[in-house]
């Protein structure tokens, strides 16, 4: 309070915020009502471009029908490899690795692919990433498709393989930080509930995987009836036609995404072409961190490992050594079948049970069914029905839980400015956790005689589903009820207590 004489004329000044509670609490005020006018900016503009058909509803149906095609790239291995090890037996009697070598490069790749687009995500933007991915995953499929060795060497075809799935990895790895936070993203902008949203997104891998055994399966039948080819030889052209077909789906992604924008969310709190304080994302974000790198690692583990081999394991299990590559396509087909149902009773409850509580169900789920399975798999194996059963609701509850959950939650438990690196190195770990499962538990199902290998295999699955639920349940909070822009305002206040005054919300 001052006073002047002339006039006698008393004002009164603003006092400064006397702690840094106020000063944190008066910046975050700020925040927030510069960010409802840049929203209501941002709708008015979005209706003026787009009409009705929102950018949110673009961004989720460009994601869906982008991990559509990456399923369909990855998964439709499971089918070609059994036959190639018919097409090329003398090869494979010689160098049995190489399917394993086709297979771990994708994993490789997409490593590198969601660490690369995590940071590209963050650092440039949502759909900038998205448009990168779906370049990589035209071209992937395209150039596989024309693999060839010099001179006609099978050995130089294969390793061609290798290199060009690699290559191909990494617009898949893309595709899950990007894919995944764009869709949550969405949900938050379109004012629906987020979980169902990238659920749905996600469901599309599970499509993804029973077109592609689909087409195979077509293909395989065309090939025979027109051809008049035995089922050991002349199918070089069938697997070149499947792996070509995955370049299709991509390319109206490609326009679509042309036509999406960045989230509103991303707009406004994102830290485009602005360096992100990751020494300070670490300390605040490393338990969260721990909890969704670490589930996803050991989710892959069991999923990976039994959906790249699950070929093998009905092989070994139901189908015999007089089966044909057709045949077995057939039970593949009903196995990935069997897991469809557990992608959309995940995204139609998610939000009901809870997003933490459904992982700890799925974890827990497939761990007991894995050890069951296991136990009894000597009386399984002249019941092939009964086995088909069992793994179908083994399979199930892998997707109606923790191969779901994981992608979800990594997506939604860190701030804007920082997601997508977050939800990349999440992916990344989970995907290393896929290429340890596949060269561990491979061989452990080699190594015993009989039907002991497998029973190995699906014991340890059961072990680590276990220590996943207990992991969730001890690092992972419950985000179900909490929205993007509440996690964006918890990071920023913690970041202005420790002294990083750093613009948290662009204009």
């Amino acid at each position: 309070m001052t006073s002047t004489e002339e006039g006698s004329i008393q004002t009164v000044e603003e006092e400064p915020p006397k702690n840094i509670y106020d000063r944190v609490n008066q910046k975050l005020a700020s925040a927030r009502y510069s960010e409802d006018h840049q929203a209501e900016r941002y709708r008015e503009e979005e209706v003026r471009l787009y009409g009705g058909f929102r950018s949110p509803t673009i961004s989720t149906i460009v994601s869906g029908i982008g991990f559509f095609s990456e399923a369909y790239d990855l998964y439709v291995v499971n089918v070609l490899s059994e036959l190639w090890k018919k097409e090329y037996s003398t090869y494979f009697s010689q160098n049995s690795g190489m399917i394993s070598r086709i297979g771990n490069s994708a994993i490789v790749g997409a490593i590198v692919g969601q660490l690369f687009f995590g940071l590209i995500g963050d650092r440039v933007g949502r759909k900038a990433g998205l448009l990168v991915t779906s370049f990589i995953l035209f071209l992937g499929p395209v150039l596989s498709s024309v693999s060839f060795g010099a001179n006609g060497s099978v050995n130089g075809l294969f390793w061609m393989l290798v290199v060009v799935r690699g290559f191909l990895g990494v617009g898949i790895g893309g595709e899950y930080p990007c894919a995944s936070v764009s869709a949550a993203e969405a949900g938050d902008d379109a004012k629906v509930k987020r979980g169902k949203t990238v659920l749905f997104v996600f469901s599309m891998q599970g499509v993804g995987q029973v077109v592609g055994i689909v087409v195979a399966i077509i293909a395989l039948l065309f090939t025979k009836s027109n051809f008049h080819v035995d089922n050991t030889s002349g199918f070089h052209a069938v697997w070149r036609f499947v792996l070509a077909f995955g370049a299709l789906p991509i390319i109206p992604v490609f326009v679509l995404r042309t036509r999406m924008r960045d989230s509103l969310r991303f707009r406004i709190a994102g830290y485009k072409h602005r360096k992100v304080p990751m020494l300070v994302t670490f300390r605040y974000y490393w338990l969260r961190l721990v909890g969704t790198a670490g589930c996803w690692f050991l989710n892959d583990i069991v999923q990976y490992s039994n959906g790249i081999f699950s070929s093998e394991i009905i092989t070994g299990v139901v189908a015999g050594s007089d089966k044909t590559v057709l045949d077995i396509a057939m039970f593949t087909l009903l196995v990935a079948i069997l897991t469809l149902p557990g992608y959309y009773v995940a995204a139609l409850t998610v939000d009901k049970i809870g997003h933490k509580r459904l992982q700890i169900i799925g974890f827990t789920c497939v761990g007991l069914c894995g050890i069951l399975i296991g136990g009894l798999i000597n009386q399984l194996e002249n019941q092939p029905g009964a086995f088909i059963l069992m793994y179908g609701i083994f399979l199930f509850f892998v997707q109606f839980g923790s191969n779901t959950t994981t992608f979800l939650l990594a997506a939604e438990l860190y701030s804007t400015p920082v997601r997508t690196t977050c939800a990349g190195i999440s992916a990344a770990v989970g995907k290393a956790g896929a290429a340890i499962g596949t060269q561990f538990l491979g061989p452990i199902e080699h190594a015993f005689s009989g039907n002991n290998g497998v029973r190995a295999v699906f014991i340890i699955a059961g072990g680590i589903s276990l220590l996943g639920a207990l992991l969730t349940w001890w690092v992972i909070p419950e985000p179900n009820k909490r929205t993007l822009e509440d996690e964006d305002f918890s990071f920023a206040e913690y970041c202005i207590r420790h002294g990083v005054d750093a613009k948290l919300f662009s204009s």
